[in-house]
C-alpha cells in the first residue's frame, strides 16, 4: 500500500487459466477473513469453474495480520482498488468480479459507485450479499436484545485484534478501548480518530454504500435477506439504485445463511447458486 503497509491475499489459478480468462476478488466480512468459510466455499465454486479466484485479508485480517500497522473499516476502498488493479496489470483483458460478503459487500458497492468517476482498472461488475448499506442504522439494530450475542462476539474479537495489533506495534499507544461496551463506542474511540473521521456518526456517513448506489455504472447483483438480524430491511427503503444493478430482496436467509432445503451440484447453500448463476449468465453476455 502507498503508506508502507502491505495486505495479503491468496490467488488460486485453476489448471488452463490464461489471461483473459474471468477472475474474481473475494472480500470477507466483519471480524472475517480470506479463509472465512463462506468465502472459501463460494471461491472454490468459481474454481471449480476455470475462475481465478482471489480471496483478499482486509488490512490487518487474516494471515495479513502484522504486514499493517492500520485496520480495515467499511468504507476503506483504496486497498480493495489496489488489489484488483495489481491482479488487472498481470491479467490483462480479463474481466474482474468483485464480490463482498456484509461489511465486504458495502466496500464492493462502494468501490463500484466510486469507480463510475474514477474507474478501476478491469473490474467488470460488482456482487454484494447482506450489505450493511446503513451503518449508523445498522449499529443501532445489533444494540437490540435479540442480538445480544452477534453484539458480543463482534465487539470482543475486535477489540482482541486491535489489542494483538498494539501489542505488535508498540508505538502505536494505547488502543484507549478500556470499558468499552458498544460497537458505536468501538467506531467512535477508534475506527473514527485513526482513519480521519470526526466521529462514529461522520464515519458512517462517508462510508455507507446506500447513498452512492444511483451512481454505479457496472452491472450488478445485491442479494439480502428481510430476516438479517442486524442489517434491517429498511436499510433498503427509499434508495436510489441504479438501474445497472439488480435487487433481490429475499424473505428467509438471515445473515449470510440461506441455507436451502434443495440440494444441488454445489450443496445447500442457495446464495453461492444465485450469485454463481448470475455470474455465469453474466459473462456468457460479455
Amino acid at each position: 500500500m502507498p503508506d508502507g503497509d502491505a495486505i495479503l491475499v491468496e490467488d488460486s489459478i485453476p489448471s488452463g487459466w490464461n489471461p483473459g480468462d474471468p477472475a474474481a476478488v473475494l472480500l470477507h466480512g466483519l471480524g472475517g477473513c480470506s479463509r472465512a468459510s463462506y468465502v472459501v466455499r463460494f471461491g472454490m465454486r468459481l474454481y471449480e469453474r476455470g475462475v481465478r479466484v482471489v480471496r483478499m485479508n482486509l488490512r490487518s485480517a487474516g494471515q495479513g495480520f502484522g504486514l499493517a500497522r492500520k485496520t480495515y473499516h467499511a468504507g476503506s476502498t483504496d486497498d480493495v482498488r489496489g488489489v484488483i488493479e495489481t491482479l488487472a496489470a498481470g491479467a490483462m483483458a480479463s474481466p474482474i468480479a468483485l464480490v463482498g460478503f456484509s461489511i465486504g459487500a458495502n466496500l464492493a458497492l462502494k468501490l463500484a459507485s466510486e469507480a463510475a468517476g474514477d474507474p478501476v482498472r478491469g473490474l467488470d461488475c460488482v456482487l454484494a450479499a447482506n450489505p450493511p448499506v446503513d451503518l449508523s442504522l445498522c449499529s443501532q439494530a445489533i444494540l437490540k436484545p435479540e442480538n445480544h450475542r452477534y453484539h458480543r462476539n463482534f465487539l470482543s474479537s475486535l477489540v482482541r485484534q486491535v489489542e494483538k495489533l498494539h501489542q505488535h506495534f508498540p508505538d502505536l499507544g494505547p488502543t484507549g478501548l478500556a470499558g468499552v461496551k458498544t460497537l458505536w463506542e468501538f467506531d467512535n474511540l477508534y475506527v473514527a480518530p485513526r482513519n480521519g473521521f470526526r466521529d462514529a456518526e461522520d464515519y458512517y456517513a462517508q462510508s455507507s454504500a446506500g447513498p452512492m448506489l444511483g451512481r454505479v455504472a457496472l452491472p450488478g447483483v445485491i442479494v439480502h435477506a428481510l430476516d438479517d438480524p442486524f442489517i434491517p430491511a429498511e436499510s433498503f427503503d427509499n434508495l436510489e439504485v441504479s438501474s445497472t444493478l439488480e435487487m433481490e430482496l429475499v424473505p428467509f436467509g438471515g445473515h449470510l445463511g440461506y441455507v436451502s432445503r434443495r440440494i444441488d451440484g454445489g450443496g445447500s447453500r442457495w446464495l453461492d447458486s444465485r450469485l454463481i448463476t448470475w455470474l455465469e449468465n453474466h459473462w456468457k453476455r460479455t
